[in-house]
């Protein structure tokens, strides 16, 4: 009975993003079948969780709206996130949910926290870094460039990267495990968020498709731009922004769950 009363709640928050434009229709079904594998797992603190994520990174995505258009090298999303971006900030929790259905193992837990510790550290960095006054450093090209090029790292974003990583991993961590063990997931999960975040920084900086504008010169991750095809300068044909998500979720999420091995 309880199951099915959070199914209603989640179809109708999932509706409701839909409708505000957080959502594309798409991504709006995804959500909510990544949301009942993760009640189904978790309960609802894990649903609490991953509601939590969503709630805070949209919200931060509409923050400094304005000036993030006039931004050349940052692609608006105007009907809000599709199935695909979806399922790279949910995909690893996904897993989690299923892999605690066949077996009820810490490991999952700390996977799914770290996972959506990681992914909101990435959303976070990017929908915060991007409004920092000054250029951002290229940790791989050891020079200054263009806000929101990938590979890039400000002290704003990475301050907002921690506080991401943060938010989750201490929410998790209190949420499921009490007395010392809690702190432990929360050290372990906040770490593995972090560190995933400047992992997909440097895939982001290397393999991520990137291209080049001919008309305006600007470096994005789009095939068009200034109503031109772009030009690629860099990464590979099957790696997009996506991908590069959900390799790094997923790392940080079993970088956890193997580091409870050694804490249980």
């Amino acid at each position: 009975m309880a199951f099915a009363l959070f199914m209603v709640v989640l179809a109708l928050f999932v509706a409701i993003a839909y409708k505000i434009r957080m959502l594309t229709l798409g991504g709006a079904f995804s959500s909510w079948g990544i949301g009942v594998v993760v009640c189904a797992a978790f309960g609802y603190r894990g649903l609490g969780l991953l509601l939590l994520f969503f709630i805070s990174s949209s919200l931060l995505s509409k923050w400094g709206k304005e000036k993030k258009k006039k931004l050349r090298t940052l692609s608006v999303e105007s009907k809000g996130r599709n199935a695909g971006q979806v399922f790279a900030n949910g995909g690893a929790a996904f897993l989690a949910g299923a892999g605690f259905l066949f077996f009820s193992h810490p490991f999952w837990l700390a996977l799914f926290i770290a996972s959506l510790a990681e992914a909101a550290a990435d959303t976070w960095a990017s929908e915060v870094g991007v409004l920092s006054k000054g250029e951002p450093y290229h940790i791989l090209r050891r020079t200054r460039v263009e806000r929101g090029i990938s590979g890039a790292v400000s002290p704003l974003g990475l301050t907002a990267a921690a506080l991401g990583s943060l938010l989750i991993s201490v929410t998790g961590a209190l949420l499921f495990f009490e007395g010392k063990w809690a702190f432990y997931v929360f050290l372990i999960t906040f770490l593995a968020g972090f560190l995933g975040n400047i992992l997909d920084t440097i895939i982001g900086g290397t393999v991520q498709l990137g291209f080049r504008c001919p008309v305006c010169g600007a470096e994005v991750e789009v095939h068009t731009h200034c109503g031109v095809p772009t030009e690629q300068i860099k990464g590979w044909s099957s790696v997009n922004n996506n991908t590069v998500n959900f390799i790094s979720s997923t790392l940080a999420g079993v970088a956890a769950g193997v580091m409870m091995f050694w804490v249980l």
